[in-house]
């Protein structure tokens, strides 16, 4: 009975580190604002990037070594997801953005 109930706590505590790139996989396009913040938590930082909102995550990776990290980006527009994942976003034209997995 003990290792049962120490199983479901290991599994209860795995589920609740999981990291920023493994929630972002749980994000859709055309998901609501509220739906990215619930899953993913709040963000690093807001802006704005023409007629879009750009909503930054940092996720951090500890080693004995060093502290890396990596950002990802979710891109709403009129409150929507249109575009996620690893990098930063940056002007693509005049009205449209790009995330640019390079500038992580």
């Amino acid at each position: 009975m003990k290792r049962i109930i120490g199983t479901v706590a290991l599994a209860i505590v795995a589920t609740g580190c999981q990291t920023t790139g493994g929630r972002i996989t749980q994000i859709d396009v055309g998901s609501s604002r509220d739906q990215v913040v619930e899953t993913l938590g709040r963000p690093d930082s807001v802006r704005t990037v023409t007629d879009f909102e750009v909503l930054s995550y940092l996720d951090r990776h500890r080693t004995r070594m060093s502290v890396a990290h990596t950002d990802y980006s979710v891109v709403l527009k009129d409150g929507k997801v249109v575009q996620f994942g690893p990098g930063q976003v940056r002007r693509d034209g005049l009205h449209s953005v790009v995330i640019d997995p390079a500038l992580r």
